[in-house]
């Protein structure tokens, strides 16, 4: 534990960082836990993976009490994921403070939360739309809040919650200590922090380092229609922990189902429930698939600590998205691959990238790569993370259990696929693996649920009404009166359909 005993930490503290195996403090808790744990504010610019969720978890921790009723501390998050991921590192932090931590957010049951809430929480980590929803109606009391957290403001203020986090922090005690920690320090931070914060340090620890020296980038001139084969030469050699990163959600679910037929692979966009996204995350991480398929959703704010490669299988408009892509292996003192797939109208933006890291992107070719990766020493000697190449759950071979419903909500009535994948699972009482993808449409959508449960769904949801409007529930027809483009997509998700008969659509 070299260094952590001379920041002035509590010896409970100490002990847990023993346990979690950390021996070095990083640039950001040498700079930040000292005066942090004397209530100075903080305003820090720290990229992901730099340690700084164990910056601020063990400043809280040392100045707090721990087992209250009310809330001391608040750590305000972008996403979903990320609070849920700062709620895992507080709670193996606190393993003998007993401090208590709750991550409430978006697409969560209420009533869950709401519980956690009356049965007391030192630490509240969560988004700033169910963080202010939850003050409106009462039930969550930021009177004795002494520590204000801002985690990855810069992405927080991209998001648009720049009305709600000033809501949420208009709503706390004067005095209070703030910490802001953000990837980037535009102008638009600088104003947050100095709204928020009395007289704070300014920490740029992370301003020289865009790009982490363990991450070796590369990348392969492909046409369009070579990135699969690549791809899958890649996963195939030395079998490494990746994430393949696509533009789009579609992409993302036409990939997982053709990678879907060889490899144990999972994929992960925004417009999958909550449940569903946190059970992909927690599988990966716990090495239960081998590869990651993924929109920008996972660019940021995913904490697994040990991917092997990157592939951006399309690659990024903007160099911010590709570096912080890439930040999501070379991590925790590993070494890490990130190999782009580079089409020819996309060649400029290689120069644009290597402004952005910092870095030298090396041209190579896909034998190259497959010499890098098999001569690589990041994996380990025993194929404990080995590709078993079994058809994964909700593979082509396995949709035939899978029928498509049709159901008559869509974009002309504010809902979308988590909406209406959540309105058929609890009027039908079904668990997340008996439903699968949503075709939305204008009026009519499409939705799989597994056949066995079809005719009972059918009933239950066409019993209900959502907004007023009775809902109707059935098998989707053969030849569907909606545009091409709706039944394509029924085609592709579900398998139910062919082509002919979506050929046959009509406005």
């Amino acid at each position: 534990m070299t260094g952590f005993e001379d920041l002035g930490l509590d010896a409970k503290i100490l002990r847990a960082i023993q346990d979690m195996g950390w021996t070095e403090p990083t640039p950001v808790q040498k700079e930040a836990i000292p005066v942090g744990l004397e209530g100075r504010d903080i305003l820090a610019q720290a990229q992901t993976g730099t340690g700084k969720t164990a910056t601020y978890g063990t400043i809280v921790m040392g100045r707090i009490p721990s087992g209250m009723k009310k809330p001391s501390a608040i750590v305000l998050c972008p996403t979903r994921e990320l609070a849920g991921q700062v709620e895992q590192e507080l709670f193996r932090l606190s393993k003998y403070t007993k401090h208590r931590s709750v991550a409430i957010y978006g697409g969560s049951s209420y009533n869950m939360q709401f519980s956690k809430l009356k049965r007391g929480a030192d630490i509240i980590v969560g988004t700033p739309g169910r963080v202010k929803d939850l003050i409106e109606q009462g039930a969550l009391d930021m009177s004795c809040i002494k520590e204000a957290v801002l985690d990855e403001a810069d992405r927080m203020l991209d998001m648009g919650f720049e009305e709600e986090v000033n809501f949420i922090m208009g709503a706390l005690p004067e005095e209070r200590q703030t910490m802001l920690f953000s990837a980037t320090m535009a102008h638009e931070i600088m104003r947050l922090g100095g709204r928020f914060m009395v007289d704070p340090l300014e920490l740029l620890v992370s301003k020289d380092e865009p790009c982490s020296d363990l991450v070796k980038q590369y990348y392969i001139p492909v046409s369009r229609g070579g990135k699969h084969e690549r791809l899958e030469m890649i996963v195939g050699c030395n079998f490494p922990k990746t994430i393949v990163f696509c533009q789009t959600k579609k992409m993302v679910d036409d990939l997982f189902t053709e990678m879907g037929e060889k490899y144990k692979v999972g994929s992960l966009h925004g417009d999958m429930p909550q449940a569903r996204r946190e059970k992909v995350v927690r599988n990966f991480r716990n090495d239960r698939f081998q590869i990651l398929i993924a929109t920008d959703v996972a660019a940021r704010g995913l904490d697994i600590n040990d991917v092997d490669v990157v592939v951006n299988y399309d690659v990024p408009p903007d160099a911010e998205t590709y570096l912080h892509r890439i930040g999501r292996t070379g991590r925790a003192g590993k070494e890490g691959i990130a190999i782009s797939f580079v089409t020819k109208v996309e060649d400029r933006r290689v120069r644009m990238y290597e402004q952005e890291t910092g870095k030298k992107i090396s041209k190579i070719r896909i034998e190259d790569a497959m010499s890098i990766l098999s001569g690589s020493t990041m994996h380990k000697p025993e194929p404990v993370r080995k590709t078993v190449r079994v058809i994964p759950s909700k593979t082509p071979a396995q949709r035939s259990t899978m029928v498509a419903m049709q159901i008559n909500l869509g974009k002309e009535d504010a809902c979308g696929r988590v909406q209406i994948t959540e309105i058929v699972k609890s009027r039908a009482k079904l668990s997340d693996d008996l439903v699968g993808r949503v075709g939305l449409g204008n009026m009519t959508s499409f939705i799989e649920v597994n056949e066995k449960y079809a005719d009972m769904a059918a009933k239950a949801v066409s019993n209900s009404t959502y907004n007023g409007k009775k809902l109707f529930f059935q098998l989707a027809p053969k030849k569907v009166p909606y545009s091409q483009k709706e039944c394509a997509r029924v085609v592709r998700q579900s398998g139910s359909f062919n082509k002919k008969d979506a050929g046959q659509g009509t406005q």
